[in-house]
């Protein structure tokens, strides 16, 4: 994952990057911060990309966010500390976040703001879901999400206290009082999240309070959790993603959210004028927020709605843009359409009647005489991806840039705000003459000239940071010209090998991506397929196969580099054949729900289908196939 903030220089402009690898002694991850420039506007797609300005820096730990303002001028930094408590004669550590607040293009510490354990927990940093800090338009405020803390319990046992509030007696053991429902794996320590603003420059905070919320605050059960905020463009308005956790009927209790994208949500919008104004004086008026008008939810006939985006303003009027189903759905993953709203500037509230379905759900690919073009010989299935990024307009406001699963295929997509037609961008940052659209390739986000920085990899290389000019959305039919910015050598130690940092390719194995249309199924939709084989394989040499479905189910199987099954290929000389069975994400609705009520039937036959296809061809060995894989893969063994 790349986290980009645009800086600016006389001569050049460039991109920090933070880059996450893996310590395989220590089974942990490390990240780097990358100093990567950008080129300029008349420079040479084909010329090397500019020289780094310094070496990577190695982040601490401790450091959990980098957010950058809107014009890059300030950088909001979270630090998770430990602080010793001294306690008679024993001394413990604490835990406690802390905002740094960076100016100067980040050169000069500001502020630096403790934020208070008695009005919240840890601070949600889970960007891909539930997590999200903000700027306010002016880079006078941040909102952010927090974990509401637990209410105060005593044992029975204990010495009464004489605080005002008075603990729960016999509560630490009970369930929504010392113990939390929380979303289970990787959200075993989130159970319940409230969104706060904060003052960069006089380091007040103060919670939301008009957003839908539980009755009853003596318990963490029930609820909605609230994240994903941004201010509205005008920054009288926060607008945030709401999840049920029990109050709204919808889900009773709180089932696991990773992997999981069907959970009941809705997008809301709170003002927060007053709280602002309160949090901005130097003295200790109270911070209060009861002049800010009740919420509002503005998508409440859809079942699901998240990943609210604003454009930038034009007119009076600013676009808001989010992801929904109206319908729902039961699957852990589902085809998304993208709505579009004006947001009055003004009165900061949406524009009555101006709600637009740019993209509606797809049911199977091909079914939108608008879409012609074709990515592996697969018409468009529809929008499957979680978020949208936060800059995802273009300059102009008329395109929605994003990256979509395709088939087999992660490919960028231009949307028009027009006529919702579906334009792939085509690229290969490395300039090879192998299939365009086999590449998984990222949208990492919008340069100050139009511009854009994405990302590239394949099941035999590692990922490529690389860059689009002003024209690439005007470029797509044909092949967009690009530029590396950042082929970046592996830094993943180990203490058992040297690493090889000459070249950053794989060389030893390729790969290809093949479809076959089973007989089985009421669905008739291609079945996907990644065949990964080793390099200087003999005419008459029949190869030893190993099978991989992928878990979810809902999910699907890239050409994204893994360097587990590169292993097996090069160095193993086993052929890897990767199945997107019928079930999986990227081929269209109605082929992902025909996997319900038929688990262990139509996902068993669509993988032997696909082995089928390889043994026919002559690439296996018929008598040495086996399968492996993990969560549902693991269940179709």
């Amino acid at each position: 994952m790349y986290v980009l903030i645009l800086l600016s220089t006389n001569i050049l402009c460039y991109r920090i990057a933070t880059r996450s690898v893996r310590d395989i002694d220590t089974n942990t991850r490390r990240q780097f911060l990358y100093n990567i420039p950008l080129p300029t506007t008349q420079s040479n797609t084909d010329a090397q990309p500019p020289p780094f300005i310094s070496p990577p820096i190695e982040l601490p730990t401790k450091i959990k966010a980098r957010i950058p303002s809107p014009t890059g001028n300030k950088i909001a930094i979270l630090v998770e500390e430990n602080t010793p408590t001294i306690s008679g004669d024993k001394s413990t550590e604490s835990k406690r976040f802390v905002f740094e607040i960076w100016t100067n293009n980040g050169h000069s510490l500001a502020n630096r703001i403790v934020l208070p354990t008695e009005k919240h927990g840890a601070v949600c940093t889970d960007f891909a879901w539930f997590g999200g800090i903000s700027w306010s338009p002016d880079e006078s405020a941040l909102v952010y999400t927090a974990e509401v803390n637990k209410p105060k319990s005593l044992s029975y046992f204990a010495t009464p206290t004489k605080e005002k509030s008075s603990p729960i007696t016999g509560g630490q053991y009970t369930l929504g009082v010392g113990k939390s429902e929380d979303w289970g794996e990787k959200y075993g320590t989130t159970a319940l999240l409230v969104l706060f603003c904060l003052n960069v420059d006089t380091g007040k905070i103060g919670k939301v309070d008009n957003v839908p919320r539980s009755a009853d605050d003596s318990t963490t059960l029930k609820g909605y959790v609230l994240g994903q905020p941004i201010f509205s463009p005008c920054g009288t308005s926060v607008v945030y993603t709401g999840w049920d956790a029990g109050e709204g009927n919808e889900m009773p209790r709180r089932l696991g959210a990773i992997y999981c994208f069907q959970r009941p949500c809705k997008i809301y919008v709170s003002s927060v004028s007053e709280l602002l104004g309160t949090l901005s004086t130097s003295n200790d008026k109270e911070i209060t927020s009861k002049g800010d008008a009740s919420y509002t939810c503005l998508t409440p006939n859809d079942r699901l709605a998240r990943s609210p985006r604003f454009s930038k303003p034009n007119g009076g009027t600013s676009k808001l843009a989010y992801l929904c189903n109206t319908k729902g759905f039961d699957t852990h993953g589902g085809c998304m359409a993208l709505h579009l709203s004006d947001w009055d500037m003004d009165k900061g509230i949406l524009v009555d009647g101006s709600q637009k379905v740019v993209v509606d759900v797809v049911q199977l690919p091909g079914e939108r005489e608008i879409d012609l073009v074709e990515v592996s010989d697969i018409k468009f299935p529809g929008l499957f991806l979680h978020q949208l990024r936060h800059d995802c307009f273009s300059p102009d406001g008329k395109y929605i840039v994003t990256t979509t699963e395709w088939g087999s295929v992660n490919k960028i997509v231009a949307i028009s705000l027009d006529d919702g037609s579906i334009s792939p961008i085509n690229f290969d940052l490395l300039k090879r003459e192998d299939g365009i659209d086999s590449k998984a390739q990222q949208f990492l986000g919008f340069t100050d000239d139009g511009g854009a920085i994405v990302s590239q990899s394949e099941s035999n290389r590692p990922t490529v940071l690389g860059y689009l000019p002003p024209t690439f959305i005007e470029d797509t039919s044909n092949a967009v010209s690009s530029q590396v910015l950042a082929d970046l050598p592996p830094i993943s130690s180990t203490s058992f090998s040297s690493l090889k940092t000459s070249c950053n390719s794989v060389d030893g194995f390729s790969y290809q991506i093949m479809t076959t249309q089973p007989e089985h199924g009421d669905v008739k939709v291609p079945v996907g397929m990644i065949l990964l084989l080793p390099d200087d394989v003999g005419d008459d040499e029949k190869l030893p196969l190993i099978v991989v479905p992928h878990g979810g189910p809902h999910t699907c199987m890239s050409t994204s580099y893994f360097p587990t099954y590169g292993f097996l290929c090069k160095q193993g000389r086993y052929a890897v054949l990767h199945v997107n069975f019928r079930g999986s994400t990227g081929f269209g609705q109605s082929a992902l729900e025909s996997l319900a009520g038929t688990a262990g039937s139509l996902d068993v036959k669509d993988v032997v289908a696909a082995v089928r296809v390889v043994v026919d061809k002559g690439i296996a060995d018929p008598n040495r196939v086996g399968i492996c894989g993990g969560s549902h893969g693991e269940c179709s063994l």
